[in-house]
């Protein structure tokens, strides 16, 4: 009887300890951010090599060829394909993305990663600015990202058919950045951004040069007759003040210009306002700061 007691009794522990031992889980290993990007011998470090540890995870190649994708298609239906560069990216293969977590100024490390790639590499920016810079109403979508910053900077590879391409996306305390390999080479690439630049700089020259400076735009109305202003005593026997930055009116850019009478005791009163135009330099209109109305002068 105590035999088989003693039998079950075993037969108990072991059960329990098969059980536990299958309960154990071996514990998942930390992944490890790479040292450098691309392959060793194109010899650029990894963010991590220039800003220290960061928590870090390699993302799926699907998922990241996802966001590209939806970026590229969103890109292509605001504009025409401009240059052989953008050609040659959507022929190059898939490149790499590594999400970079918990970070606590996303801003300072994307900074010190493109200081690196721009003054060690021979990287440059080619960030499309003007996606940056879009006008509008916000969706909810866009509020939720207002604090996003996204770079793209481009250098050359040590394949001579080929120009390696970075892509920095920071969110609120993580950032991303993406690597791959574009189908051009390096010469060719930066000879096209350069003729691109040099077309921005000759279309702005050729715009007409307006008077634009706060100083000529209060000389201006105080050149206007006494008539046309429709004031009660001569024009230079009033102060005229701009305030600083442009202000849209009706669609058109104006300085605006407050007219003030010194006053005995050497104080100023406030008489009208004029609207100084930005882009031909001339006084046609006063401004009721009240009603927010711009009416012709004489």
């Amino acid at each position: 009887m105590a035999a088989a007691l003693l039998i079950v009794i075993m037969g108990s522990v072991q059960a329990i300890i098969l059980l536990t031992s299958q309960k154990k889980v071996p514990k998942e290993k930390a992944e490890v951010a790479p040292t450098y990007y691309f392959s060793k011998d194109e010899d650029i470090s990894s963010v991590t090599e220039i800003v220290g540890e960061r928590d870090f995870v390699k993302q799926e190649a699907s998922e990241a060829s996802l966001e590209t994708e939806t970026k590229e298609t969103g890109d292509q239906t605001e504009k025409p394909i401009e240059s052989s560069a953008d050609t040659a990216s959507q022929t190059s293969s898939p490149g790499e993305s590594y999400k970079y977590l918990h970070v606590e100024d996303t801003s300072a490390d994307i900074k010190s990663y493109m200081d690196y790639l721009e003054g060690k590499k021979n990287f440059i920016n080619v960030t499309d600015k003007s996606q940056q810079a879009e006008s509008g109403q916000a969706s909810a979508d866009e509020t939720t990202k207002a604090s996003s910053e996204i770079y793209q900077l481009a250098g050359p590879s040590k394949d001579s058919a080929s120009y390696l391409s970075i892509t920095l996306e920071s969110e609120a305390d993580s950032y991303t950045v993406t690597t791959s390999k574009e189908s051009q080479p390096w010469g060719t690439y930066f000879k096209d951004q350069w003729n691109q630049q040099k077309k921005i700089i000759e279309d702005f020259e050729k715009q007409p040069k307006a008077a634009n400076t706060i100083e000529q735009a209060e000389d201006a109305v105080r050149s206007q007759s006494q008539e046309k202003l429709g004031l009660p005593e001569a024009s230079d026997s009033y102060e005229y003040i701009a305030s600083p930055g442009i202000s849209k009116i009706d669609g058109n850019n104006y300085y605006t210009v407050r007219t003030y009478k010194r006053q005995p005791d050497d104080t100023l009163i406030y008489i009208a306002t004029y609207l100084f135009d930005y882009n031909n330099s001339s006084v046609a209109l006063q401004y009721n700061e009240v009603t927010g109305k711009a009416s012709p002068l004489n």
